[in-house]
């Protein structure tokens, strides 16, 4: 199940980040999910008149995308759907969106043992770029540290962003200069403007060769209020692992 929101663009993403915030881990679990309307179009700022019809076009994408072929924990083949239906009324303040039951029991491993990042953060995040680096930020996170340190080759870099070996590169040249641009300056500012995270990078050389791309995040303390219910939901999205060196 690991890169299971890779396929998906950033609208289905975070609706799949709401569906999934509400599994319970250790419990059984009901295979219908209720997503409040209201709440869902403030998440993702969907104000226009169309609003039902953009539900229904991400949903269909979200049901699409969400085709499995995968092993399961005693090596069997499961096929399927992980996403299978979706159903509204429009009298009704919710939406209705049910996953496979097959499926289940590996969505709440999924739950149990990945890393918690920050709904709240998820749907902030405009550009799917920066709510990718950021899961796989809150992955490497070691929370006995202050400060964490990553290092990405350009290679590891474009795979981790959903990038193709051709991206970026025009007759046969790559534009290191656009790509930096529009991928790792979008994805560190917003990430450090709208998350629980601050982030930089920098680039190191050997000689005139880029060597790899050097990471490096803290978390902000964030005082919250006292007395009020924690808004920020946990959803555990990227496995945790041992934080890389060079």
């Amino acid at each position: 199940m690991e890169g299971i929101c890779s396929k998906f663009n950033l609208e289905e993403e975070k609706i799949l980040h709401l569906i999934f915030s509400q599994i319970k881990p250790n419990e059984k679990n009901d295979t219908i999910f209720k997503l409040l309307k209201l709440d869902f179009f403030n998440k993702l700022e969907l104000k226009s008149d169309d609003k039902y019809t953009r539900y229904a076009k991400i949903i269909e994408g979200l049901i699409n995308k969400s085709w499995m072929k995968i092993k399961d924990e005693k090596n069997n083949p499961m096929r399927g759907y992980v996403v299978s239906a979706s159903r509204w009324n429009y009298n009704e303040p919710f939406f209705e969106v049910e996953l496979s039951r097959m499926f289940m029991p590996l969505l709440q491993q999924l739950v149990r043992d990945y890393t918690k990042i920050e709904l709240d953060s998820v749907l902030k995040l405009k550009s799917k770029h920066s709510l990718t680096l950021y899961k796989w930020l809150c992955s490497w996170t070691d929370e006995s540290k202050k400060t964490n340190q990553r290092y990405l080759t350009t290679k590891e870099l474009k795979e981790l962003l959903g990038l193709s070996i051709d991206d970026y590169v025009c007759k046969g040249k790559f534009n290191r200069t656009d790509f930096e641009r529009y991928t790792i300056k979008v994805a560190i500012n917003e990430i450090s403007e709208k998350t629980n995270l601050s982030v930089q990078f920098k680039k190191n050389k050997k000689g005139n060769k880029i060597q790899n791309y050097e990471f490096t995040w803290t978390k902000k303390n964030i005082e919250k209020p006292q007395n009020t219910k924690d808004k920020n939901t946990p959803v555990k999205i990227g496995k945790r692992e041992k934080n890389s060196t060079k």
